[in-house]
């Protein structure tokens, strides 16, 4: 227990000032999808969106180069199975990097591919962690209509339960994205997916205000007060035993069911009107690729830090460049703030702000 204390302290301590390696990604490994939600920030109408997609073998060489501080990788899109190589792709983080964990995002429509990449990373890195994320908004045909995909509900379920049947090493939840379309029929949403489905692991997002889509205002408070009390809601019902999540056996698992309560609360007071809290980590322990090999320090900002293509695929070269330094500055500077929840779990998890709150479930027995 005390190397895990330690190994917390020593991961975040003054980290926004002295660390020049990322310790978490976002990596868009496309943008090409299946589905068209009305509320996704990718501009399919932009012939070049899908131009230029970095090769297996160009992601292989920034895998080889990334270095060892790198501890967990989100692998998005766009689909992320739309790519059929995605196995590989999975495979040269295992092999060349030394992350913990890996996440991947999905909206389920592939699980023939699902399974296949289960079996081989069972196989081949058994010991590694990896969790999916597989999106569901509402009853099925409404879902399937969001979406624009025929039997989308159906095909994601399946997804989620050949996953599941690879515990522990590999987990699946369901998540539900509060928006303007679903924000009515959330809790029947949840009530089928725990009742006729039996999902025992379920996430909870909010829409975000960005790219080509734009919440309307009088909406938002809408879908914080659906979100604010189905939150709590899955809250009790992990309490109960009812959800599974995160597995409060684990110190791990207490802490990041910690870091989720502390993220609904934060959420809570910045979702309608942003504000600076904490310092960002978008730029220092967290950065995102995008699919043609832009680095950005995280979604929501334009800056870029350069193209990866530039350095010869090395990333740790590009995020310790002038740019990237200047760019490390401002969000520093400005106090950079926004409700975007990938860099926010290591606001949390980073900030001194929230220490007295994460480090007595280090403790609970």
């Amino acid at each position: 227990m005390l190397s895990i204390i330690k190994d917390h302290y020593n991961t975040f301590k003054n980290v926004h000032l002295t660390q020049d390696q990322p310790i978490s990604l976002v990596h868009f490994v496309t943008n090409r999808c299946n589905a068209r939600c009305s509320f996704c920030f990718i501009d399919f109408d932009d012939p070049t969106v899908f131009a230029h997609e970095l090769t297996t073998a160009e992601i292989e060489k920034l895998t080889s180069n990334i270095g060892r501080s790198l501890k967990n990788i989100n692998i998005t899109g766009g689909e992320p199975f739309a790519r059929k190589d995605l196995s590989d792709i999975l495979n040269f983080y295992y092999s060349n990097t030394n992350i913990r964990s890996a996440f991947i995002t999905t909206n389920g429509s592939l699980p023939d591919r699902v399974e296949k990449l289960c079996i081989e990373k069972d196989k081949n890195f058994s010991d590694r962690l990896l969790f999916f994320q597989i999106s569901i908004d509402a009853l099925p045909a409404e879902h399937n209509r969001i979406r624009k995909i025929n039997g989308l509900f159906e095909k994601a379920i399946e997804s989620y339960r050949i996953a599941t049947k690879f515990s522990p090493h590999i987990q699946a939840s369901i998540a539900i994205t509060i928006s303007s379309e679903n924000y009515k029929l959330a809790n029947d949403v949840y009530d089928y997916l725990t009742t006729k489905h039996k999902v025992k692991n379920i996430a909870l997002n909010v829409v975000r205000d960005e790219g080509i889509y734009k919440v309307p205002v009088d909406e938002k408070e809408s879908i914080l007060a659906t979100y604010s009390a189905l939150s709590k809601r899955i809250e009790n019902d992990r309490i109960s035993g009812l959800l599974n999540n995160w597995d409060e056996k684990s110190i791990q698992g207490r802490l990041m069911n910690k870091k989720n309560e502390i993220w609904r609360d934060v959420l809570q007071e910045i979702y309608i009107k942003p504000k600076y809290i904490v310092p960002c980590m978008a730029g220092s322990i967290f950065g995102i690729i995008e699919a043609n090999g832009k680095v950005k320090p995280c979604e929501i900002l334009d800056s870029s830090v350069g193209n990866l293509r530039d350095y010869d695929m090395d990333f740790k070269k590009l995020w310790q460049s002038s740019k990237a330094l200047e760019i490390k500055k401002w969000v520093k500077d400005t106090k950079c703030n926004c409700h975007y929840d990938c860099a926010w779990s290591f606001n949390i998890l980073a900030g001194k702000k929230f220490q007295t709150r994460l480090l007595p479930s280090i403790f609970k027995f």
